[in-house]
């Protein structure tokens, strides 16, 4: 266990961000995005500046007041928490310097609550909050579901941050865009088909996060883009216009979520101007499955992108011929329903260049991968899940010599004869213990589940005074 550092003894702009810590209960799960902005809104971190934030982080941690949780594939830090042992000085540092304040109930009264220190509380059943507290920098009601938006929030002239659960909202209140010095706007459950063209006017917005969003055709009269919104999720594509992405010209992480064959034209046109989009995810949602299918080789993607993720979106033309052109991808995700067809080929002798993981899930029909020499010549992380039907892998890939993890799940047999061989390799022993561990583990389980299987086949045929061989493969992927 790391020694526990004294709090007194951090740095103040260190200090003030640990002691923050207590805003959120004890080990509880904590995303380092929503840290990083709280901590951004709440005047701790200089305003746009997540990668100070990111080397606080590393120093608490260091330090041993946080613990990392999760890691993102790419192996930066994406939820991390507050060991108890540290949670409890830190507690104790916020009651005496009264940093934080919490309310549990209606008996506790807010006037002993000292609102010149304290701009972030934790309100419970309280009533008139915005007009008590008209200084708040940050509300966080995301925990609680709400009927309808709020009334008096448009008060809070300082808010930067704002979480609102309410899923029946679908239209956005023109009185939320006269916060002008909201920089967070966080509905996760809302499903919004339409915004004021006020939004227009929210220049220190950074980042928007809806179930759903539609924006507005920026209003003719005003020409101003959103140049610090770095962040959307999930966008519709009817918004992905050259009008609408033309002014947003500083993102950097997009979701685009809806029927992206209905509005490919404009989706697959518009992108390319999003000149420092580096993470991209594109979930199709499409009514009419068979017409809901989107064809990749007509999009224009912005050579900045370093990941990419498709979700459903039934592609029957071979993606990577389109992908492998991509300068600086370094994560590519091809996830349930992406791909509908049998083969895979990277032909290109310079494709996927700086490629480190490839995850490919739910390929269920997946028969066949090729790849050119010198392809991927970066890879470090493999993926299949599953890939019960793929007979082998692409011989190229055996010379990639920074591949450190493979995981396969419901192998073939000829694929498991290969990987035992990969394995006997010298210099691949250290690095394939995590893909045999697994292939293993999956062997283990499918042919438990194949036996039980021609068990009750061989019962029930015994049963009724006949036997027939089933046609079974030897690893079932379901």
């Amino acid at each position: 266990w790391r020694q526990i550092f004294s709090v007194m003894e951090l740095p103040f702009h260190l200090k003030v961000c640990c002691i923050y810590l207590c805003a959120f209960p004890p080990s509880i799960e904590i995303s380092t995005e929503q840290l990083y902005q709280l901590w951004v809104a709440e005047g701790f971190i200089p305003y746009n500046s997540e990668e100070t934030a990111k080397h606080y982080l590393k120093e608490l941690i260091h330090r041993g007041f946080i613990q990392v949780s999760k890691r993102r594939s790419g192996g930066t830090i994406k939820a991390c928490y507050v060991p108890s042992i540290a949670y409890t000085s830190l507690a104790l540092m916020a009651r005496k310097t009264e940093f934080v304040s919490s309310i549990f109930s209606e008996e506790e009264s807010l006037s002993n609550v000292k609102r010149s220190k304290s701009d972030h509380l934790a309100l419970i059943h309280c009533e008139n909050f915005c007009k008590k507290f008209k200084h708040l920098r940050v509300l966080n009601l995301g925990s609680a579901v709400l009927d309808q938006y709020p009334p008096g929030l448009e008060n809070l002239f300082y808010l930067k941050y704002l979480k609102l659960n309410i899923p029946s909202l679908k239209c956005l209140p023109s009185l939320l865009c006269t916060l002008l010095n909201l920089q967070t706007l966080e509905m996760p459950s809302s499903y919004i088909d339409h915004s004021p063209e006020d939004i227009w006017m929210m220049q220190k917005l950074m980042h928007l996060n809806f179930g759903s969003i539609t924006l507005p055709a920026p209003p003719k009269n005003n020409s101003s883009p959103l140049k610090n919104l770095i962040f959307i999720s999930a966008l519709h594509p009817s918004s992905c216009t050259p009008d609408i992405l033309g002014r947003l010209p500083n993102v950097q992480t997009l979701r685009i979520s809806g029927d992206l064959s209905y509005y490919h034209s404009g989706v697959s046109k518009s992108l390319c101007q999003l000149h420092k989009l580096e993470c991209l995810k594109l979930v199709n949602e499409g009514k009419m499955r068979q017409l809901s299918r989107m064809i990749l080789s007509e999009y224009k993607f912005p050579p900045s992108l370093t990941q990419l993720s498709l979700s459903n979106t039934e592609l029957v033309e071979d993606p990577m011929p389109t992908l492998e052109e991509l300068p600086h991808l370094e994560v590519l995700k091809l996830k349930q329903n992406s791909y509908l067809e049998r083969k895979l080929a990277c032909v290109g002798c310079s494709s996927f260049p700086q490629l480190k993981i490839l995850h490919l899930k739910s390929m269920l029909w997946l028969e066949e991968w090729t790849m050119g020499a010198g392809a991927m010549p970066k890879l470090e992380s493999l993926i299949l899940n599953p890939c019960a039907y793929l007979r082998k892998l692409p011989e190229e890939q055996w010379c990639i010599k920074s591949l450190c993890k493979l995981e396969l799940h419901w192998p073939q047999p000829e694929l498991r004869q290969l990987l035992r061989a990969f394995e006997d390799m010298e210099w691949r022993k250290s690095q394939m213990v995590e893909a045999s561990y697994i292939a293993a583990i999956w062997l283990s389980i499918s042919t438990v589940i194949s036996a039980l299987i021609r068990s009750i086949l061989f019962i029930s045929a015994a049963f009724w005074g006949h036997y027939f061989e089933a046609d079974l493969p030897p690893v079932m992927p379901w």
